[in-house]
């Protein structure tokens, strides 16, 4: 009898060990899931926080015909709550990257400091295709920037607005 009670015990002790063991891996995975579950809230309300808008008439887009190659200028505004990163800024005029060493940015104002939100960034873009658009011709313009990062996560805000361009 004796023996039935400490082999009963032993079991006993086994089963809490092994449930023990469980229990924290399943603590630590619900931790690791309930992480992944925060970043991605966090990235989503980053998401609907972020954006970029064509500022200014887009039937009035200032093209130069006098250097070569042309250039093309226009303006973009930061319309979200989070300072946008302006080196990361990707330009495609219809459909074609442009070369991000053709395109050159400022701030409007030109005092503030970085893209901060309601200030315009004015795009400054040189191509040799450039020249063979006149007066009068409709381009399509496309605009990729990334954010800075905010609680450590970046996110990409994008335009794309049908333009004329006058000399």
């Amino acid at each position: 009898m004796a023996d039935g009670g400490t082999s009963t015990i032993i079991m006993l002790v086994t089963a809490l060990l092994i449930s023990s063991a469980a229990s924290a891996v399943l603590v630590q995975e619900w931790s690791s899931a309930s992480r992944a579950i925060q970043t991605q809230q966090k990235g989503l309300l980053l998401s609907e926080e972020i954006r970029i808008d064509f500022a200014g008439d887009p039937m009035m887009v200032s093209l130069s015909t006098a250097p070569n190659p042309n250039v093309i200028l226009f303006y973009l505004q930061n319309t979200g709550v989070h300072v946008m990163n302006d080196a990361t800024l990707s330009v495609l005029v219809n459909g074609v990257s442009i070369n991000t060493g053709s395109i050159t940015t400022s701030y409007v104002p030109v005092v503030s400091p970085n893209w901060a939100p309601n200030v315009l960034l004015q795009v400054t873009i040189r191509d040799a295709s450039f020249n063979l658009f006149t007066d009068d011709t409709e381009v399509s313009l496309y605009a990729s920037v990334r954010s800075v990062d905010v609680t450590g996560i970046s996110k990409s805000a994008s335009m794309s607005e049908e333009v004329r361009l006058r000399v």
